[in-house]
């Protein structure tokens, strides 16, 4: 019995042998495997800053297109290590919250008007002195060299003057006639959170009534508010002679924007990047300047062949709207003192 017992191990150790094809390999030991660093060179389109730069303003404004226009070059001559991402049309909140979220850091940049920035730095209140300049031209010479006089005030307050640059006049729009100085009297005006503009039109007899732009085409709409005032491009772009008879030629404060960064995202680039972005900034200034001429001519047709009326004061009406505007310049004088008011109309008059 133990031989047949021996003899059947023997065979079974034998077939098994034979069937090598049929055998399952040994379990070998895990290779350690060390990932490889990332690096710039396996990821060349990682970018090393990404930005956000937003306004109320359209795409289709001045202000939205110089907006674009900037960071189309930032991202371009940064060969993508800067992306500046763009929201236009009031998508990342008002003008208000706008400068607050560049102030907190939640936003990176911010293109708009001097006038919603006055509650954050008080002395941009110079710019708001109605009634001053005749064209254009005049205001680019000033504020050429005013900016270099406003970086401090902008850093203590946590931002960056990137760029200030003037583009066009600001115009009243009304569903009612004005003609002569008595015609305000009574309109309610659309203003922005600016208590400097809101005195002036209540020193010109209308109501000043502030409202955040995207509910302004309804204000208009619905009749809370008679008129507004904005440069003309935004008049067309946002619509409103869809609901607005008249245009009145009252050049009463030249647009000046300006372009804000967080003082920390700033100073927490390289020096290189910075005067790249500088230089970009300035070629989107002198971009925003020149085409604003350009496309104000063009929204003059527009306006005319949309039905809306032109009105051209008298001078007469001109120098009774500065007369009363002196109490306005009375109120930022008290503000931010005689000697910044005295130098900003000493500007304006040796650039005339």
């Amino acid at each position: 019995m133990k031989k047949v017992l021996c003899l059947f191990l023997v065979m079974v150790l034998v077939l098994v042998g034979c069937n090598n094809n049929n055998e399952v390999p040994e379990e070998q030991p895990v290779k350690e495997v060390t990932p490889e660093t990332p690096s710039a060179v396996s990821e060349p389109d990682t970018p090393e800053f990404k930005f956000t730069i937003a306004t109320s303003a359209t795409a289709n404004s001045i202000i939205g297109q110089t907006m674009q226009y900037a960071a189309d070059l930032i991202n371009d001559r940064s060969e993508g290590k800067i992306i500046v991402d763009t929201f236009p049309d009031g998508q990342l909140g008002s003008d208000t919250e706008l400068v607050e979220g560049v102030q907190l850091g939640t936003i990176t940049m911010v293109i708009g008007t001097t006038a919603p920035q006055v509650s954050f730095v008080p002395d941009l209140a110079v710019f708001d002195i109605p009634n001053v300049y005749s064209d254009i031209p005049t205001a680019q010479t000033v504020l050429s060299q005013f900016k270099g006089k406003m970086d401090n005030q902008f850093n203590e307050k946590g931002f960056h003057l990137c760029a200030m640059f003037p583009t066009v006049f600001r115009y009243m729009s009304s569903s009612k006639e004005v003609r002569t100085i008595d015609d305000f009297n009574g309109i309610k005006i659309r203003t922005m959170e600016n208590p400097y503009h809101m005195a002036y039109w209540n020193a010109l007899g209308a109501t000043a009534t502030p409202l955040a732009f995207s509910e302004l085409y309804i204000g208009l709409q619905q009749g809370l508010v008679h008129a507004q005032e904005n440069p003309l491009d935004i008049f067309m772009s946002s619509k409103f002679y869809e609901q607005q008879d008249y245009i009145i030629d009252t050049k009463h404060i030249a647009f000046i924007a300006t372009i804000l960064m967080n003082k920390e995202q700033w100073d927490s680039m390289p020096a290189e990047y910075q005067e790249l972005m500088n230089e970009c900034f300035e070629e989107a200034s002198k971009f925003g300047a020149e085409n604003a001429k350009i496309v104000e001519d063009e929204n003059k047709q527009k306006i005319i062949e949309a039905g809306v009326e032109i009105i051209e004061l008298d001078q007469a009406t001109y120098d009774a709207m500065f007369e009363k505007s002196l109490s306005v310049q009375d109120m930022i004088r008290e503000a931010v003192g005689d000697e910044l008011v005295d130098d900003y109309l000493s500007a304006i008059e040796a650039a005339k």
